[in-house]
């Protein structure tokens, strides 16, 4: 057996061939209900990456043939210390000591760059949600981590949608919501919210559930945001923003977008919803979001299904989300591990 490990850059087509080949051979075994991957789109994903991360990525050989690959992110702004990384084998390669080999490789990384956390991500099996096999969680457990933060993915069949549930979390939000109004766009943030944008992007890992997960909240300010702006324009992905103003302050208050692309024309994902907490209790959350969803199915009347994560303890959002009609699909697991001099566990 003759293993290879090299980084895969945008700069080597082959390589980016290869490397969207592997991610959608282990997609069809672990996740056949997500959008497989374009070579395009894998292009577009090297050549434009997002602000404050070092991502770089990796795939393993076996006697010619790419049967692996291996994902770091290190934050270069806050969470220096933490290195999330993403390894993932063919079925049909699994129990061979490659997954090994490209944790070893990471570790080798994380040393040299003073990493002392270690984050990653499996499936989950769940009641009544089982993952396609357990060999996520058993290797993740073997080397050492613990589990953190539970997430499920749920789907919304957007031709199932009762409209009927929707117009009447509306009117519920509204009579809530008296003093606030309902802003849209796509895309860019008009500059008169961009600011705020920034802010309610940062509040995110401070106020949703975040387990045991030790990370500290992200501080995105209006050029880091304008950045991801460019990089998801240049990702060729769609944008669509509502969020909730409150009348006497004039500042933005609450704020949720979808994203879609031609990678996936049936596809989209729910992203961020986010209220500053000084303004919740006035409903905003299924406001801005119902208000959304009717905003982006407009504009996109080819998407059939929206994805959308919870932490699995976020019942405050969960239950919006149900209500609207998303029911859970898969659910996926969150690992950590403080990283130690002293000898690696056996796999």
């Amino acid at each position: 057996m003759s293993l290879h490990i090299a980084p895969v850059t945008a700069d080597d087509a082959a390589s980016v061939t290869a490397w969207v080949r592997v991610m959608n051979q282990v997609n069809d075994h672990e996740t056949p209900h997500f959008p497989r991957r374009t070579e395009r789109a894998g292009q577009l994903m090297q050549r434009h990456r997002l602000p404050a991360r070092i991502v770089r990525d990796h795939l393993a050989w076996l006697d010619g043939e790419p049967v692996a690959r291996l994902e770091t992110s290190a934050m270069t702004e806050q969470n220096q210390r933490s290195l999330a990384f993403t390894i993932e084998v063919v079925p049909a390669f699994r129990r061979r000591g490659i997954g090994r080999a490209l944790f070893e490789r990471m570790l080798e990384y994380a040393r040299e760059h003073g990493h002392t956390k270690l984050i990653t991500g499996t499936s989950l099996s769940l009641p009544d949600l089982p993952a396609p096999d357990e060999a996520g969680p058993a290797f993740a457990t073997a080397l050492g981590f613990s589990n953190t933060l539970p997430e499920v993915q749920r789907r919304l069949d957007v031709a199932g949608v009762d409209e009927n549930v929707l117009a009447g979390m509306l009117s519920a939000a509204r009579a809530k919501a008296a003093g606030y109004r309902v802003v849209r766009w796509r895309d860019a943030a008009p500059a008169e919210h961009v600011e705020r944008v920034a802010y309610l992007d940062s509040r995110l890992m401070a106020d949703a559930p975040m387990g045991d997960l030790s990370l500290e909240p992200e501080k995105p300010d209006v050029a880091r945001h304008r950045r991801i702006e460019q990089v998801l324009a240049a990702r060729e992905r769609r944008t669509f923003h509502t969020g909730a103003v409150h009348e006497d302050s004039g500042e933005l208050v609450a704020w949720t977008f979808i994203s879609a692309g031609d990678e996936a024309p049936w596809h989209a994902f729910q992203q961020i919803t986010i209220v500053d907490p000084k303004h919740r209790g006035h409903r905003l959350g299924a406001l801005v979001k119902v208000e959304n969803l009717r905003f982006f199915c407009e504009a996109e009347p080819q998407v059939a299904h929206i994805d959308t994560f919870n932490a699995a303890e976020n019942s405050y959002m969960i239950s919006i989300n149900e209500q609207m009609g998303f029911r859970p699909v898969a659910a996926f697991q969150n690992w950590q591990r403080d990283l130690e001099p002293s000898a690696e566990p056996a796999a």
